[in-house]
């Protein structure tokens, strides 16, 4: 996931820079010029990486790109323009069921790792572990998204495991846990319906005026399984709820990701379902005041479903994958949307995989205009495997 990036990478020059500047630190952190003039427009090509999945992927500030995922336990890898690893890190030491949800760039050059059980892993910029945070709280928190906030804080969200009947204040919970660096809980919110499970943060922005949007899932009434809402919410700075979209019918929708435009608006992305047996891909341009601009469904017939997007450089398209099937017989696709900002209409989308269950999870933009996808492939290994994808500009691969 990444796509929520507080780090600014331009592509439009030949020399990118890489702004590492902490506003709260007394002397800015000197990084060199990288000159990426040598990349290849629109390489394609697809590959088999280390591990059972890709969860996340960002940019990294010479010309690669870091990814987060699965091997059993968290990992994060370093990979060059053709999906060469450079490095792998591993956190096996850390104890519970954890893997690498989420990853964003840090202002010193490091990652924070959203580890899903209980689990926060901050690296230096190799991957080595510099500290961690396990959760210790008497319910799993389960950590979709982190992000450094522009004071140099960190921004966890998720959702809290269990089922809250009888009104258990934590239980089934949406939350938002503010640390300091090094790992220090400042304060935790919980979010959603007396007695319902299921509410869910899946990722996090930072607003302009310091607060946070957050796109998730918010469960309506525990009497129907599936009776989840399309989740948009704004709160301030110290987690007060300012504004909130709840859309969606008597079944199961919900909004999976979310990026931030220049102009203080949002995009977010996610499924509706149609009925019972068919789901659509849903995106969403919100304005900063959470007045909905546009929104638009894609999809077939049976089950479309976006978990990530990445914004164009110039800012007028989104790219955004999650998978696709034909009928409930077929496996599962890797499905990439091309989607005009300014309207929201479908330009483009193409679908990539093989003959078994093929689940696309992370996606951004490469240095060269094209796509970088990872996710997780029964279709190529003996078992599951970690597979990418690196797209041209249209989602084409040859």
């Amino acid at each position: 996931m990444r796509r929520k990036s507080a780090l600014t990478i331009s592509i439009l020059s030949i020399v990118l820079f890489y702004n590492c500047s902490n506003p709260s630190s007394e002397s800015d952190t000197i990084v060199p010029e990288v000159d990426c003039s040598d990349i290849i427009l629109d390489t394609t090509y697809s590959k088999v990486l280390t591990g059972t999945a890709g969860y996340d992927i960002t940019k990294a500030s010479d010309c690669s790109y870091i990814i987060s995922g699965s091997a059993g336990n968290t990992i994060l890898m370093k990979i060059d323009q053709f999906g060469n690893e450079v490095w792998s890190s591993s956190y096996d030491e850390l104890s519970g069921s954890h893997w690498g949800n989420s990853v964003n760039p840090t202002n010193d050059g490091g990652y924070i790792i959203g580890g899903n059980q209980n689990i926060i892993i901050k690296t230096d910029s190799l991957g080595t572990m510099e500290w961690h945070q396990k959760l210790s709280y008497s319910v799993a928190h389960y950590v979709e998204d982190v992000i450094q906030t522009s004071d140099g804080d960190y921004m966890v969200v998720g959702g809290v495991g269990g089922d809250p009947i009888g009104g258990d204040a934590v239980k089934g919970k949406a939350f938002m846990l503010r640390m300091s660096e090094g790992g220090s809980i400042q304060w935790v919110k919980r979010y959603g319906i007396t007695d319902t499970p299921n509410n869910t943060f899946w990722s996090v922005v930072e607003a302009d005026d310091g607060g946070f949007v957050l796109a998730g899932e918010k469960l309506q009434d525990r009497n129907f399984e599936f009776y989840d809402h399309f989740w948009v919410m704004k709160t301030n700075t110290n987690g007060d709820e300012q504004w909130s979209i709840e859309s969606g019918g008597n079944l199961w929708d919900e909004a999976r990701d979310i990026v931030k435009l220049s102009d203080g608006s949002y995009i977010v992305t996610g499924k509706i379902s149609l009925s019972s047996t068919n789901l659509n891909m849903r995106v969403m341009r919100v304005s900063s005041g959470g007045e909905i601009i546009w929104q638009n469904n894609h999809g077939g017939g049976n089950n479309e479903t976006g978990l990530s997007m990445t914004l164009s450089q110039d800012e007028d398209m989104v790219a955004i994958v999650g998978y696709t099937r034909s009928d409930s017989g077929s496996p599962f696709k890797y499905r990439i949307w091309g989607v005009d900002v300014n309207s929201g209409q479908v330009l483009w989308n193409k679908i990539h995989g093989g003959n078994q269950d093929d689940k696309a999870y992370g996606i951004v933009e490469s240095f060269d205009g094209g796509f970088n996808v990872v996710g997780s492939s029964y279709s190529f290994g003996n078992e599951r495997v970690n597979w990418m994808v690196k797209t041209d500009s249209v989602g084409n691969i040859d």
